[in-house]
């Protein structure tokens, strides 16, 4: 085991797929599932540190760091969601894993979709944590105007680069962990201390890497082209047939609830649990209820499309 700030985490592993990919392995029991998890924009392996724990009663549990993110070097490589998508494919095929359960937050719950839609052998299930889905159609599923202009910002070589570079410097790492939390989370003082204190020695790294701002922005600026075109993407995520939960933070300002509702809807092996006091990162603002809605949904039972509100009381709401 390794010590990462205030967490005990199974020792770094690594694998060559064109690239050198760092990743962490949390051991299950024989004949269980393999469960790869994949992190979003701007994050790493260790966001999903809380929960692989409880996944891992249940199977074996691989959690990777995207080229360009986390430990990743890219090596060339690209970094956009398309790159990305490719190097899963070949991280899961290298290690011969057969038909895995992907676990997907935010962009890595885009990247999760597209190969469930191109490479369909390599996946059993999907587990979509705030995934980013095609945009909706419905007015109600219109992106925070601040979180628009963000991207629009990123969608800008020249500004985006200017705006990343001055934030990374006037904030350090500390700061963009806390301005991260703050719009990613429906509070922030919910996150586990220790789990902070990683995310923070992880951004210590990163901004010491020469790659870490254009990666970033390369991954920021293949998401908006999605969603300013998304009929493209809408396809393919209809092109999905696996069963999958869909997990998602009603109060959500990076991916609004309407996108993910719309997509579960297209699908009738698709179940949809919402949370409506847990933001853009559930997993990571309540681990144990996270883990209790996956949990449910492993263990057998008849088909079931309800949508489901889950209360900060752990009780169940039908809708």
């Amino acid at each position: 085991m390794e010590r990462v700030a205030g967490l005990e985490l199974p020792d770094s592993a690594w694998i060559d797929v064109g690239c050198r990919v760092h990743y962490r392995e949390w051991p299950g029991p024989a004949e269980s599932p393999t469960f790869v998890c994949v992190h979003g924009l701007g994050g790493s392996l260790v966001n999903w540190a809380l929960v692989a724990p409880g996944l891992a009663r249940h199977g074996r549990v691989l959690a990777l760091d995207l080229a360009g993110f986390g430990l990743t070097n890219p090596n060339g490589l690209g970094t956009d969601v398309g790159s990305n998508r490719k190097l899963l494919d070949r991280f899961i095929t290298t290690l011969g894993l057969e038909r895995v359960v992907l676990i997907g937050n935010s962009m890595g719950g885009m990247v999760s979709l597209i190969q469930a839609a191109h490479a369909p052998q390599t996946v059993k299930k999907l587990i979509l944590v705030d995934a980013a889905f095609p945009r909706a159609r419905a007015a109600r599923g219109q992106f925070d105007p601040r979180v628009a202009a963000t991207f629009a910002i990123f969608a800008n070589r020249r500004l985006g680069e200017l705006f990343v570079s001055a934030r990374a410097r006037r904030l350090g790492a500390e700061g963009l962990v806390r301005e991260t939390l703050r719009l990613a989370t429906a509070d922030p003082r919910t996150i586990d201390p220790r789990l902070v204190e990683a995310l923070v020695e992880t951004a210590e790294q990163r901004l010491a890497f020469h790659y870490t701002n254009r990666a970033f922005l390369d991954a920021a600026r293949s998401i908006f082209r999605a969603q300013v075109k998304p009929g493209r993407y809408r396809e393919l995520v209809r092109r999905v047939h696996q069963p999958a939960l869909v997990t998602h933070g009603a109060p959500d300002k990076q991916v609004p609830l309407a996108m993910a509702r719309e997509a579960a809807a297209d699908h009738a092996n698709w179940k949809l649990e919402i949370y409506p006091d847990l933001g853009h990162v559930p997993m990571m603002e309540a681990p144990s209820r996270w883990l209790e809605s996956v949990e449910g949904w492993l263990a057998p039972r008849s088909p079931d499309r309800t949508t489901s509100i889950q209360q900060p009381n752990g009780v169940s709401g039908r809708t």
